[in-house]
């Protein structure tokens, strides 16, 4: 299911700058048990898109690992990214124009705290397994250090840390 969550709070990133009006497009896949225990988390590369099912179906899908028949299956796109979260062609409700490169600098903490928010927004406690790729395991690594409570499980491919 494809969805957006619109924070209604100031979005304080680590520069120090804020956003106003942090939406995070993010799509889910299956269904979240009542003990909240079968969630994964995937965090996307750059370039990818929240539909994790599409671009890493040899992991994610019907009898794959990490099938949506069993698990509850989050994927949300980064703070920046053309794919609907908040990003340089957004609109800044401050000027009414879209922000272009007034847009703020922001980190992968950053990501990994606009990521936490959206858990907490879906009654998120526990991840059982988060896992991410390239900048998704920079994400996913920063994530698991902030929120060490939350994670249960890190996979990390074909990444570094920041």
């Amino acid at each position: 299911m494809s969805s957006t969550y619109k924070y209604p709070k100031i979005f304080k990133l680590e520069s120090g700058k804020k956003l106003r009006n942090l939406e995070i497009a993010y799509q889910t896949f299956g269904k979240l048990n009542d003990k909240k225990d079968n969630v994964i988390w995937a965090c996307h590369a750059l370039t990818a898109n929240a539909d994790v099912l599409d671009w890493w179906n040899g992991l994610f899908g019907n009898n794959a690992l990490f099938n949506p028949e069993e698990h509850f299956i989050v994927c949300a796109n980064i703070l920046g990214s053309n794919y609907g979260t908040t990003n340089p062609l957004s609109v800044n409700p401050v000027t009414g124009q879209p922000y272009y490169l007034s847009f703020p600098e922001y980190t992968i903490r950053d990501l990994a705290a606009a990521h936490h928010l959206l858990a907490s927004h879906l009654g998120i406690e526990t991840i059982k397994v988060l896992i991410g790729g390239s900048l998704g395991g920079q994400q996913a690594l920063e994530w698991s250090l902030a929120k060490t409570e939350t994670i249960e499980n890190l996979i990390l491919v074909a990444t570094n840390s920041v």
